[in-house]
C-alpha cells in the first residue's frame, strides 16, 4: 500500500512538472547564471523571474538566452558548410542543449531538414510556450 501511494505521488509530481514546464524554466535559470556569472545570483534570478511576470502583465518580451542573431550563428555553426539546413538529429541537440525539448517529446531523426527561417522560427515559438506555461 505505502508502495502504491509512493508511486502515485511521485506520477502526480512528475505531471505536474510537466504541466508547468518547470525543468525547462530551471534549465533555462541555470542556463542564464551559467552564461552571465553574475556576482549576485539570487539578485539575478529574482531579476529574471520579476522580468517573467512583468512580460505575462504587459505586452512586453520575455526574457531569452538566445536573440536571433545568437540563433543564427548556433544554426551555421551546426551548418558548417552552408547548405542552408540542418538534419533533425542537430535540431534535437540543439533543442536539448537549449532546454526546449519535453522530456517525452519525440523528433523525427529521419524527418525532413530544418532550414535557419524554421530553425529561428521553432526556437522562438518553444521559448514563448515554456514562459506562457510557466
Amino acid at each position: 500500500m505505502e508502495e502504491r501511494l509512493g508511486s502515485s505521488r511521485e506520477e502526480a509530481a512528475r505531471l505536474y512538472l510537466k504541466k508547468h514546464r518547470i525543468m525547462e524554466v530551471m534549465n533555462y535559470l541555470t542556463a542564464q547564471l551559467l552564461y552571465h556569472r553574475p556576482e549576485k545570483p539570487r539578485e539575478f534570478l529574482l531579476n529574471i523571474l520579476t522580468r517573467i511576470k512583468v512580460a505575462k502583465i504587459t505586452a512586453v518580451d520575455f526574457p531569452t538566452l538566445m536573440d536571433d542573431s545568437n540563433l543564427i550563428s548556433m544554426f551555421e555553426i551546426m551548418d558548417p558548410a552552408n547548405q542552408g539546413f540542418i538534419t533533425p538529429v542537430q535540431y534535437k541537440e540543439a533543442l536539448k542543449n537549449l532546454g526546449l525539448l519535453g522530456p517525452d517529446e519525440e523528433i523525427n531523426e529521419d524527418g525532413e531538414v530544418i532550414s535557419k527561417e524554421d530553425f529561428k522560427d521553432d526556437v522562438n515559438r518553444r521559448t514563448l510556450e515554456m514562459w506562457s506555461a510557466f
